[in-house]
């Protein structure tokens, strides 16, 4: 006979058993439903949500098919996680930046912290963190005005460079588009630069940095946040684990090399005023007390040079497949400029079309088709809608390609978008400049706009819009007055056919940032004249490059010594 005392504790434990069970068993019926009051989306299935509505291939048609039917926000259930989609200026305006206290959050990303501890990434770390609140306030004086003022004659000199790499090595035109962002941000923060793609800094960069988003693409990892189990794994049976903990040791080398240059020149007394000079002395009172801060805020503004080159890879396609438009656009920058100099920032307000071809550019294909996603930090309600605490937030922008994002947010792809509206643009799939010469903001005659559109809402918004619009909208304009005044785009040939092959606008690598497939083209200066031109400015420019070059490597100055007046 079991003991009175021994058969009440078993009852007992049987009750919490059946208890525990029960809750589960309910839990389990709750997972993967949408909750009441979440915006519409296609029927849900209990455990796995929307799980199996997701197709293996051409993800963007059965989504575009989707927005038509629900309209501009839905939202997707995927076992316990809640991804919501929004695509009307309106709806960003209201939740991302009247609600940014409740939306300001990123997505919990387990790669992302293995490869940038503690919350040290400012693109993806977390909004209630300290360190991200410094990170955010110095980059914000970084690219502030006052230090984009200071910076211009830098920036003029390393776009002679590469107008003068254009003449010389045309066939390698996306390099030297890489070399130009990443060099031009290397001086804006660190007051260095990488004279050829065989800096090391440069090619340094351009090895790691894809490694780092290869590491956040859909299917490269494993589903970790949404099996956190999966962290359990010994590294020896995870391969995802060593190749994030590669790419932290790759990462974190380079931006260690970079830091100690500077601190390097700034021990021997021969700082020059840089960004990264002054926060060695003053970091402290901006809340960047380590060496590792200060590592990774570089690395993190080292990364944003993604959106320049990727637009200007989009900007150079668009000039090949439309010969009108870069014919009208040469006629208004010779018009203003003349041939006997290049474009400098003086005239860039002049060039009404030039600009309106940038921003056309950005509506057509941006560059950040989704952007980064927002987190709900809590539970709001926007007309009575439902943003539930934890809920993922795309805004979409655009229908081109597949976007990849971070882990399981990689799947999803653009919709209609707000850049592709019909009911706001005219011929949206159509690359038209001159809309934006009728209307600043692009959207066709007789039609009531979306109140809450503006200009740059490809750059984010709320308390995580990108700090560095104007430094990059300077870049953007600077380099396509260059490209039009000085050079002719035209297809490549097939060498079997003979006949033209024009580039695709419609192939985009998948990433955070959407780049062109490279695409061969035949560039070449308009004239002898330009050329020479080109040739002149880039011998003028050899005292402010030189001001950048503490400490180049013998392969820089070799190029140094036989291409530049020195």
């Amino acid at each position: 006979m079991i003991p009175f005392d021994h058969l009440g504790t078993i009852q007992l434990l049987c009750t919490l058993a059946a208890t525990t069970f029960a809750y589960f068993a309910l839990s389990s019926l709750t997972i993967g439903r949408r909750l009441p009051n979440m915006p519409p989306g296609p029927p849900t299935l209990p455990i796995i949500g929307n799980l199996l509505d997701l197709p293996k291939g051409k993800l963007h048609l059965t989504f575009t098919a989707w927005s038509k039917k629900y309209g501009d926000v839905m939202s997707l259930r995927i076992l316990h996680q809640t991804l919501i989609i929004i695509q009307s200026p309106t709806l960003v305006k209201e939740l991302i930046d009247k609600r940014a206290s409740a939306s300001c959050n990123r997505p919990k990303s387990t790669i992302a912290d293995m490869i940038t501890p503690n919350g040290m990434n400012m693109g993806t770390s977390r909004y209630t963190t300290e360190t991200w609140k410094a990170m955010r306030r110095a980059s914000a004086q970084l690219l502030g005005n006052e230090n984009m003022r200071k910076i211009v004659p830098f920036q003029r000199a390393e776009a002679a460079q590469f107008m003068w790499e254009l003449v010389h090595q045309p066939d390698k035109w996306p390099h030297h588009i890489r070399r130009y962002t990443t060099s031009l941000i290397l001086g804006l923060v660190y007051g260095l630069r990488g004279p050829t793609l065989q800096s090391p800094n440069v090619a340094d960069f351009m090895d790691v940095h894809p490694q780092f988003l290869n590491a956040l693409e859909f299917g490269t990892m494993p589903p970790v946040d949404l099996f956190p189990i999966l962290t359990y794994v010994p590294e020896r049976y995870a391969n995802w684990k060593r190749i994030a903990k590669k790419v932290r040791f790759l990462h974190e080398r380079l931006y260690d090399n970079i830091l100690a240059t500077v601190e390097k020149r700034v021990a021997n007394g021969q700082g020059i005023g840089a960004f990264m000079e002054e926060l060695l002395t003053k970091g402290p009172a901006v809340g960047l007390l380590t060496r590792d801060h200060l590592m990774h805020l570089g690395g993190v503004l080292m990364e944003g040079s993604d959106t320049s080159s990727s637009f200007l890879q989009v900007f150079i396609h668009a000039l090949t497949v439309y010969k009108n438009v870069l014919k009208k656009a040469r006629e208004e920058v010779d018009s203003i400029v003349g041939s006997d100099r290049t474009p400098d920032e003086h005239d860039l307000p002049k060039l009404k079309y030039v600009r309106a071809i940038i921003d056309e550019c950005a509506r057509f294909r941006p560059v950040g088709p989704l952007a980064i996603p927002h987190e709900m930090m809590e539970d709001t309600v926007v007309d009575g809608i439902l943003y539930p605490k934890d809920a993922v937030i795309f805004t979409n922008i655009c229908i081109a390609i597949h976007f990849p994002s971070l882990y399981l947010y990689q799947i999803i792809p653009q919709l209609d978008g707000m850049f592709h509206d019909e009911r706001y643009f005219d011929r949206p799939e159509e690359f038209i400049p001159e809309r934006f010469l009728k209307h600043p903001l692009g959207v066709k005659d007789g039609v009531e706009d979306d109140p809450a559109r503006h200009p740059n809402m490809q750059f984010g918004g709320g308390r995580r819009i990108c700090p560095g619009i104007t430094f990059t909208r300077t870049s953007m304009e600077l380099n396509a007055a260059n490209l039009i005044w000085g050079f002719d785009f035209l297809p490549a040939i097939d060498p079997k056919t003979g006949e033209e092959v024009y580039p695709d606008l419609d192939n985009y690598t998948p990433g955070i940032t959407a780049t062109p497939i490279v695409c061969p083209l035949r560039i070449r200066p308009r004239s002898d004249h330009h050329k020479e031109i080109i040739e002149r400015q880039f011998q003028a420019s050899g005292d402010i490059l030189a001001h950048y070059e503490y400490d180049i490597a013998p392969v820089d100055k070799e190029f140094n010594a036989k291409y530049r007046d020195i």
